[in-house]
């Protein structure tokens, strides 16, 4: 099903808003409704865990009797399935274990999601950060972004329209097109909710070795929900005050060889003291596991997710004029200020459409010898009309910013800046920044991991060969509004209208890959381990640009939008790159449980990494970054508690700048920019009552070499110096768990220019929960607690997006 038919001539025009479904008092009531009917125990029966670490919320008494009539009634499973053991009558049971193996609570899995990876973390020379589904569930996340603050190093960036789904940069440089779902990358503009994965890694660094084209800072992998080897059904329902509700569901079943699991989701929700920002969302995951033979095994795996939403805009960002300093800052309005439009027809909307399809082929030859086959394919349509505000001109005879709706004199123009002595209702924005956009991206993907453990004298070896082929298409058909009015920054009034170009500007692409790799992490003695990998890509790409007449098809190769932007004549550029990365490392292992690490690792960043071809850098090499990286990890206190430490040094090289003009391009590889810090971290329990997850990382940041030699020193876009991030839980007693958890970010500039910043702020949240019955846990999270008002995100084009206001939510979690 499209969102918005694409034809020969391009894009059909919207024929109005789709129905925004029942009201929120309506949603409010069929969500208690359906809680009710859903939360009822029908079932005196236990379901057993796969795993000896208990998580802290969930206690059921399991009765002999029953348990063992189940087991009676069940197939024996596979012998290389995970073992499932009979739950003794004070066992602390959870229906929903980490992931399929059998991770639990805060703690950190042993083994990464993916089959890239075959080494133990303790052992792998990089920082890698997990965000539990324990922790997720504590904290009611919604959201990879949600999951994602509990990671330092990471921040969020907005994009151009507002928040383009999930848009991170790690250690300072973007990861947007560096996410992965269970290893294959997943390339699609879309917000990634959390009702459909287990958990999320983030592997720190450069990564081209293992993960291809990009990775500068960082990757980004969730490991999607799949069948488990035991039965469970979990029904889950919460309503919060901003206003809104949400219900989840899981269900698991074994059927011999064969498990089937399917998860659920409704969600529909405003956003605490944003007018008019709205989420709409519903989605399904299915997927269906058989153990074929004792040795082999084939996952079969889909996630569905629709969404119909009203974006955050955010808030422009005045002159630092205004406020005595040298950079901008969101205007001084309330939290709840709206920016974007709701003139029906031109309505701000953000629709997105995901299918992702996954089939997993494991085989074991013999001990020691594995084979991985990952089949992935990918396809998500995105249609987003938006208003975003922002400033142009400043300090020019140019400047958009006016001091009345219509005619008047310019503000903020050369030898004249913006102060307080013009009232904010006195200022007025003529914005051209108005479009509609349709994002089309699809994406096919094989990756083959061959994993060998095998020893040659007093050498044991770990090795890993793999072939990556994928190929990617991406359309995108913008088109923009001409309009006439002006936007007063004190009161902006949303029911306004524009007039729609009649020319559309397409960007049609599409991309091939292929990547063979080789690695080998060798065993010394027990204390020393050595690694070595090597990986050669190829990579072609293809880029049609035009703009053409939506009415008669034609191609126009000159003039000017409605927008006042010149239209440019038709390209049609390729780029063909071939490119080496690497990673070396060693590991030392001063106890059995605790390493010590140097790692050396490289990525490349080819002129096409979004598929898409600027005109003037076709012909150029890829962007090189290098990564140096000290670390420590151990397993304390009985390995209950994963702590990590780590010092870094990120550099990127010959980055591509623009000597010429936008007209005629001249491109040339000269930009430099480093990355310096550390982080710790630490994850699992203190005590069998008390568990924990946090971290904190410090990065300097610096633009070393650049063509505007005004920015030479200045600090890299939404880099902040200090991010700090603790959630703790602690049980009570059998039935009662209390938690909180505290965020800081520093204050980041949203580009290199360091000329528009955002203020740092401190977040505060807190939960707690009480287990009615072994069926039932009631859950109450407060978000924001201080109701402070802070900025979450920011555009290089000059807009803030607020955080949410302090809201509550209160859920009920049924399993049986």
């Amino acid at each position: 099903m499209s969102i918005v038919s694409l034809g020969q001539a391009g894009v059909r025009p919207f024929s109005g808003v789709l129905s925004r479904g029942p009201s929120k008092l309506a949603w409010s009531k069929t969500t208690i409704g359906i809680a009710s009917v859903m939360l009822m125990p029908d079932s005196a029966d236990a379901q057993p865990v796969s795993s000896g670490d208990d998580l802290p919320q969930v206690r059921v008494t399991a009765p002999k009797r029953q348990q063992a009539k189940r087991q009676a009634t069940r197939r024996a499973p596979a012998r290389t399935a995970p073992a499932v053991a009979t739950a003794p009558n004070d066992a602390v049971v959870h229906p929903v274990v980490g992931d399929g193996a059998g991770v639990a609570g805060y703690h950190t899995p042993a083994q990464a999601g993916i089959s890239r990876f075959p080494a133990p973390l303790l052992s792998t020379p990089q920082t890698v950060n997990v965000v539990s589904q324990q922790l997720m569930q504590d904290q009611r996340t919604t959201s990879v972004q949600d999951a994602l603050r509990n990671v330092p190093g990471i921040t969020f960036t907005a994009g151009e329209g507002g928040v383009q789904g999930d848009n991170v940069t790690i250690r300072g440089y973007t990861a947007r097109n560096d996410f992965y779902r269970d290893g294959i990358r997943d390339p699609g503009w879309y917000t990634r909710d959390a009702f459909s994965f287990d958990r999320v890694e983030v592997y720190k660094g450069p990564s081209s070795f293992l993960f291809g084209r990009g990775s500068t800072g960082g990757v980004i992998n969730i490991v999607s929900k799949t069948p488990q080897n035991r039965d469970f059904y979990v029904v889950e329902a919460t309503g919060n005050s901003a206003a809104g509700g949400r219900v989840m569901t899981d269900f698991n079943k074994t059927y011999g060889d064969v498990t089937a699991r399917l998860s659920m989701l409704g969600y529909d929700t405003d956003v605490a003291d944003r007018d008019n920002v709205h989420t709409k969302r519903y989605g399904f995951a299915p997927s269906v596991a058989w153990q074929i033979t004792d040795n082999t095994k084939d996952t079969l795996s889909y996630v569905y997710q629709n969404d119909d939403n009203i974006a955050d805009r955010g808030i422009p960002m005045l002159p630092g004029s205004y406020f005595g300093t040298s950079y901008r800052q969101p205007a001084p309005v309330s939290r709840n200020t709206y920016f974007g439009v709701l003139t029906p027809g031109q309505d701000d909307v953000e629709r997105t459409e995901a299918h992702i399809l996954t089939n997993k082929l494991e085989h074991d030859f013999v001990p020691g010898l594995k084979f991985t086959n990952t089949t992935g394919y990918s396809n998500v349509e995105r249609f987003n009309r938006t208003r975003p505000v922002q400033l142009s001109g400043l300090g020019t005879g140019t400047s958009n910013l006016w001091d009345s709706p219509v005619g008047g004199t310019r503000l903020a123009t050369t030898g004249s800046p913006l102060t307080t002595a013009t009232a904010l209702n006195n200022i007025w924005i003529a914005n051209t920044n108005h479009f509609q956009n349709q994002t089309n991206n699809e994406l096919i993907s094989n990756v083959s991991d061959l994993n060998a453990k095998f020893a040659t004298g007093l050498l044991e070896h770990n090795v890993l060969g793999g072939v990556e082929v994928s190929h990617e298409n991406r359309e995108q058909y913008r088109t923009v509004f001409g309009d006439s009015y002006r936007i007063n920054v004190a009161a902006p009034d949303p029911y306004v209208t524009g007039v729609l170009d009649p020319r559309t500007t397409a960007t049609v692409s599409k991309s091939d890959t292929v990547g063979v790799y080789l690695q080998d992490q060798m065993k010394v003695t027990e204390w020393l381990e050595l690694l070595g990998g090597v990986r050669f890509d190829n990579f072609q790409a293809s880029n049609q640009a035009y703009t053409y007449n939506r009415g008669s098809g034609a191609v126009v190769s000159s003039g000017t939008l409605l927008n006042g932007s010149a239209i440019s004549a038709p390209t049609d550029l390729s780029s063909d790159n071939s490119f080496v990365s690497y990673r070396a490392g060693i590991v030392l292992h001063p106890t059995a449980n605790s390493s010590l690490y140097y790692m050396r690792g490289t990525s490349a960043n080819p002129p096409a990494e979004f598929t898409t071809i600027a005109s003037g850098q076709q012909t150029l090499d890829p962007v090189e970054s290098e990564v140096d990286e000290i670390g420590a990890k151990a397993d304390l206190l009985n390995n209950k508690l994963n702590v990590n430490a780590a010092l870094f040094r990120i550099k990127k090289n010959n980055d591509y700048e623009n000597q010429g003009t936008t007209a005629a391009p001249n491109y040339v590889a000269i930009g430099n920019s480093q990355v310096e810090g550390f982080e710790i971290g630490a994850s699992g329990k203190l005590t069998d009552a008390w568990s924990v997850s946090g971290g904190y990382a410090y990065l300097k940041s610096t633009l070393l070499d650049s063509l505007t030699t005004a920015n030479i020193g200045h600090e890299l876009a939404m880099t902040p110096k200090n991010s700090f991030s603790v959630f703790t839980t602690y049980d009570l007693d059998s039935q009662w768990t209390i938690g909180g958890g505290a965020f800081y970010v520093d204050s980041r500039f949203s580009s290199v220019a360091n000329d528009a910043r955002i203020p740092d702020y401190w977040r505060f949240d807190a939960m707690a929960a009480y287990k009615v019955d072994r069926n039932l846990t009631l859950q109450l999270n407060v978000y924001n607690l201080t109701d402070k008002y802070y900025y979450d995100t920011a555009a290089g084009a000059g807009y803030a997006v607020p955080g949410a206001g302090r809201y509550v939510s209160v859920s009920a979690r049924a399993s049986f």
